[in-house]
């Protein structure tokens, strides 16, 4: 199976290791952006997508996640 954001062999979640990575550092680090900034998921990634310091691993899984998962959530504690 191929990754959901490029043409590597997809693993866990159906990501790539360098994707994996920047899937679960997205999840990992939205409690600490919805808690400082009170900022939806959907608006979370949308800032992810535009930030010039965000690797493009991240923005391409932000975009991924945005166009397809969007009405999705992560857990929010």
């Amino acid at each position: 199976m191929k990754c959901k954001t490029c043409h590597r062999e997809a693993g866990e979640r159906d990501f790539c290791l360098l994707h994996l990575k920047a899937y679960e550092n997205i999840v990992k680090k939205y409690d600490f952006w919805r808690k400082a900034l009170k900022i939806s998921w959907k608006e979370y990634l949308s800032e992810i997508k535009q930030n010039p310091l965000t690797g493009e691993w991240a923005k391409e899984v932000a975009n991924y996640i945005a166009n397809n998962e969007g009405t999705k959530s992560v857990k929010e504690s």
